[in-house]
């Protein structure tokens, strides 16, 4: 005699949850590419406006503006160095 096992209801759900759980996770892997992707995009355009050319009106006016006087720090010693060599 052939006996088949006919496969419970529980075991059905059971396999109906794995499914769903799979396809769950699907979506979850999907929509946290998509968000990488978006936010990488949005970087990229933040830097691409960033490395516009300054204009020369800016360029002139930084020019003519003094940087400070830094002959005052050229006669400082680094004291590190001033303790490592003893001198």
């Amino acid at each position: 005699m052939i006996s088949f096992s006919i496969p419970s209801v529980e075991k059905i759900q059971m396999a109906n949850k794995k499914q769903q759980k799979k396809k769950d996770r699907e979506k979850r892997v999907a929509k946290k590419k998509h968000l990488e992707s978006v936010k990488k995009k949005a970087q990229e355009k933040t830097s691409e406006e960033s490395k516009q050319p300054v204009p020369a009106r800016t360029k002139i006016m930084q020019s003519a503006v003094p940087k400070g006087d830094q002959g005052a720090k050229g006669n400082q010693k680094n004291t590190f160095m001033h303790r490592r060599t003893g001198g």
